[in-house]
């Protein structure tokens, strides 16, 4: 009544009647705009409603999910502990810990969307007027919902199925329908997060457009021709060629992504589109039920939220800090010994962080003061944080070589130890270039003052727990003792005990680490989600056997394509995260990749490293913004100055990688690698 009662005051106090305002045009568009307000205020309000109830349910899914993800590390430690201990191992807990992940990751996906966590690409519509980006993300919204609405139904639909069938787990037994039950309130906590989202923008579109009306008629008639396009396609009996509809489609994706509809939305709606038009709906639906919840339920992706969780405790105990200052005090005193110990810091802390972002920021914010102090040039400073940023993906555990185990199907322990003499080399090239760079120009990076043995001796307090940490991960994983899953639970314990005994790490920072560290594992997880359905209609499309067959018809040589595959990933890299990047290339390029006789451990290495310069590279170079935003009055031009050294750093490693693939390859081929289902 509120609404109708203000409408009427605005119509008394005009004094208008019906006549007089077909004589005057103004008149009538005050009315359409007093309506339009109206409505924005009405629907503004909704979605405040809302917002309350959901903002509760949303974090209380979250505060049972965090707690959830500590049960897993624990549990993993208990096993581990039962069989070597006792030779009694706990049969169930592959079942336990992959059920454990699937409550995790539903329970959280609806406040990772809240958060504006779930990845994607702004840096085309950063530059958009708002209007255009309000049009597009009104649009995506109803795409996310028509999304999600779908999922939903369909998981309760597998949950209903199950529970008729009676279906269990094989070894302990346990039933499918409440976990299938969970991930599909989970999908309808999302989908009402993303109708709250909807409503927003619609009442922030009546304020903002001056014909609301015929906008919004415009979104919806737009958003329902795409939606139905595959019931128009099937009722004309369209004939269009499997891979031409590929191309189109995967064309469509791209557009999406590149407006910012989430990566992980757009790879699960072109793939539920996509396959409705080859298959029809029934088996573009069987497909999203079985993909929505089997791409979860894998007990190898629990090392996903390990190894961030291991990450974010080490980042909140302050241990970056402990490294800085250990480097500082053993090589500070070389020529540009700061920026020295700022890229062996950053190598260091990516043995326990696998996140380049995370690392650049957290070093950029420890190194860039001390270097100012010390009157270093601002291109050096900020270019050896980037570059030293990098290592985060290549020196393991390294989340970009888990999703890309992930979609190949390799041994993640394999890609891990991959890793480790290539980003050792890597390290050593970077203090190289930076040493001759501040020997030949010593104001680049002036010396520091020495330090007395004792000092330096004293300093390794604060490294011992890296070295140990990392020892236990990895040495674990390379002796075969333990899978990089079961690696990942003594990392996340491990990391946890260690940050209980800092004075930095308070209660605030434990929680904040694990709501943080299960979102950006949900926001991972969802994007496999995706992938899947995606792989689902690429598959039915057959074109990865078609472009191998094409590339082999061409008789092109094998470095020919992969110098191609190389620069294609330098290009994304500068606008594009390491994970999507990987989630969504991977499944169309690989098949060549292994058909033209390239080793899948060594391409993946290598290809970590190309997204790695992609990161720094000018004119974009998404991990600059991270500095930029650290190093706030240093102009972007000059850091990307700073980083053209380190951009032919990584070069020459590639280059030699190619010519001796044995330095990726030397330490994978030593291990014991355990059955894929464990590994």
């Amino acid at each position: 009544m509120g609404y109708i009662s203000s409408s009427l005051v605005h119509r008394g106090t005009w004094g208008w009647t019906v006549g007089e305002l077909h004589r005057d045009g103004g008149g009538f568009m005050e009315v359409q705009r007093s309506i339009a307000h109206v409505f924005s205020n009405f629907l503004l309000d909704c979605a405040s409603a809302l917002e309350k109830p959901l903002g509760y349910v949303s974090s209380k899914c979250v505060a049972l999910a965090s707690l959830l993800s500590l049960g897993m590390a624990v549990f993993i430690i208990l096993d581990i502990a039962l069989k070597y201990l006792f030779e009694a191992p706990m049969h169930f807990i592959i079942e336990g810990e992959t059920f454990l992940l699937v409550m995790v990751t539903f329970l959280t996906i609806a406040e990772t969307q809240r958060n504006g966590r779930h990845v994607s690409v702004d840096l085309f519509t950063i530059g958009l007027p708002i209007k255009v980006r309000l049009f597009n993300s009104t649009i995506f919204s109803i795409f996310g919902i028509f999304l999600f609405v779908i999922v939903s139904w369909q998981l309760f639909q597998r949950g209903l199925q199950e529970y008729s069938d009676g279906a269990k787990s094989l070894i302990s037994h346990i039933p499918f329908f409440p976990f299938s039950f969970l991930a599909a309130f989970g999908c309808v906590l999302l989908s009402l997060v993303l109708f709250k989202e909807l409503l927003e923008k619609l009442g922030r579109s009546f304020s903002t457009y001056r014909r609301p009306f015929f906008i919004l008629a415009v979104i919806l008639i737009l958003s329902a021709v795409i939606m139905t396009l595959p019931i128009a396609y099937q009722t004309f009996g369209i004939q269009v060629g499997r891979n031409a509809l590929g191309v189109v489609m995967l064309g469509f994706a791209l557009v999406l992504m590149f407006f910012g509809f989430p990566v992980a939305f757009t790879m699960a709606f072109v793939g539920l589109l996509g396959t409705w038009f080859l298959a029809g709906r029934d088996i573009s639906f069987g497909f999203t039920r079985l993909a929505a919840f089997d791409s979860v339920a894998e007990y190898y992706l629990c090392v996903i939220p390990f190894f961030i969780l291991m990450g974010l405790f080490c980042l909140g105990a302050g241990i970056s800090k402990d490294l800085f200052r250990a480097a500082h005090r053993w090589v500070g005193a070389m020529p540009g010994g700061l920026a020295i110990s700022t890229v062996i810091g950053c190598g260091g802390f990516a043995a326990i962080c696998g996140d380049s972002m995370a690392n650049a920021a957290t070093m950029g914010a420890v190194a860039l003061p001390e270097m100012k102090k010390y009157q270093y040039q601002d291109s050096l400073a900020t270019g050896s944080v980037a570059a030293g940023g990098t290592l985060g993906i290549l020196i393991p555990p390294s989340i970009g070589f888990i999703a890309y185990g992930v979609v190949t199907q390799e041994s993640v322990g394999k890609l891990f130890m991959a890793g480790i003499l290539p980003g050792i080399i890597l390290i050593l090239f970077f203090c190289a270039t930076i040493f001759l760079r501040c020997k030949l120009n010593p104001t680049l990076g002036p010396a520091a003052e020495p330090c007395s043995w004792r000092e330096k001796v004293r300093s390794l307090q604060g490294a011992w727990q890296v070295v140990l940490l990392f020892a236990a991960v990895m040495g674990g994983i390379y002796s075969g003792v333990v899978t990089p899953t079961e690696a990942g639970g003594v990392g996340v314990i491990g990391a946890l005990i260690l940050a209980l005994f800092s004075s930095e790490f308070t209660w605030k920072k434990m929680v904040d680490s694990l709501t943080d560290g299960i979102q950006m594992s949900a926001m991972i997880i969802t994007m496999l989600i995706g992938v899947a359905i995606l792989n689902n209609f690429i598959v039915l499309t057959e074109m990865p056997s078609r472009l191998s067959d094409f590339l082999q018809s061409m008789n092109l040589a094998p470095y020919a394509f992969f110098v191609c595959v190389m620069l294609l990933y330098l290009v994304m890299g500068m606008v594009m995260n390491i994970i999507p990047m990987i989630i969504v290339t991977l499944p169309i390029i690989f098949p060549s990749i292994v058909a033209m006789g390239f080793d899948p451990i060594w391409f993946g290495v290598v290809m970590v490293i190309m997204m790695e310069m992609g990161q720094i590279s000018p004119p974009v170079g998404i991990n600059v913004f991270v500095i930029a935003a650290v190093a706030k009055d240093v102009p972007m031009q000059r850091i990307f100055l700073g980083i053209l050294p380190f951009i032919f750093c990584e070069v020459a490693v590639i280059v030699l990688l190619t010519f001796f693939p044995k330095i990726a390859l030397f330490l994978p081929s030593l291990m014991e690698v355990l059955p894929p289902i464990i590994r």
